[in-house]
């Protein structure tokens, strides 16, 4: 009676480790996902500021440009 009542709770124990690897297992796979969306939000936040970047030179110079101009036109 203590014989089989020993199986079954290591038969239990076996059972939970095993659902037990196969959460950390989902776990680990959900985080590598996790990290490849947060590299792919920073690739895209990189290509923003990177088009802010060269906007704001093209009005930097447009600036510069117009400014130019409009000293001279004046002198």
């Amino acid at each position: 009676m203590q014989s089989e009542r020993r199986i079954q709770t290591e038969n239990r124990i076996r059972e939970l480790r095993e659902s037990l690897n196969e959460l950390e297992a989902q776990l680990e796979r959900i985080d590598a996902q996790e990290r490849q969306a947060q590299h792919r939000e920073i690739d895209h936040l990189d290509e923003y500021i990177n088009a802010v970047d060269t906007r704001f030179n093209s009005l930097q110079l447009f600036w510069t440009t117009l400014k130019a101009d409009w000293l001279k036109t004046k002198s």
